[in-house]
């Protein structure tokens, strides 16, 4: 639409010319390509064009809703509110549930991960907070510690994962009364594991 609609409705029998055998887009490539290269006052005569047509449509509109007119929505926004009521939100249609926040969360990367969290603002300011540096930073800092200077790390990723473990057997997902058997959660432990 807007004064490139205009635009195309002037000379798509132009256009359409040019591109005679080519595929329907290679109008509107020629016709973009054209809008493109126009200055701002070869534009012009187009705005004005759409301004008129635009404000003759809010006139009309106006007169038929207050005539007792509704505006109702199109056939294309009908059949897509219909498709969506049908199937659900987007995640149920892809086939995944949708996610539950309270869900426990595990931890990831291990001790690096405990050290990263714990150590990022320090390679941030490092390396002026570029993410890629930061891990670079990071992961250096992290092979060149020693045994012994990695064990609180160790220790405390642990600790986060048997929390986790715990959490986890306790959770029950929302519309599971029976509280399930955790089966299915399992393996979602271990895909975890498997990608991360």
């Amino acid at each position: 639409g807007g004064a490139y609609g205009v635009f195309v409705k002037k000379n798509r029998p132009e256009f359409a010319e040019l591109t005679k055998g080519q595929k329907a887009s290679a109008v509107n490539t020629v016709a973009s390509g054209r809008w493109a290269k126009l200055s701002a006052e070869e534009k012009e005569p187009f705005e004005a064009e759409f301004k008129v047509v635009k404000e003759k449509f809010e006139q009309d509109m106006k007169a038929f809703l207050d005539s007792g007119g509704e505006k109702t929505k199109g056939v294309r926004a009908l059949a897509s509110q219909k498709r969506k009521a049908r199937t659900g939100d987007e995640s149920e249609r892809r086939g995944r549930p949708a996610k539950d926040p309270n869900k426990p969360k595990k931890p990831v990367g291990g001790a690096f991960g405990v050290f990263l969290s714990k150590k990022r603002k320090e390679f941030q300011q490092e390396c002026s907070g570029s993410a890629g540096q930061t891990a670079k930073v990071a992961g250096a800092r992290w092979k060149a510690l020693g045994d012994a200077e990695k064990r609180p790390f160790e220790e405390e990723y642990e600790q986060l994962m048997a929390a986790f473990k715990e959490a986890k057997a306790s959770y029950t997902p929302p519309g599971d009364a029976a509280g399930g058997d955790g089966e299915e959660d399992g393996g979602d432990e271990e895909g975890e594991e498997d990608e991360g």
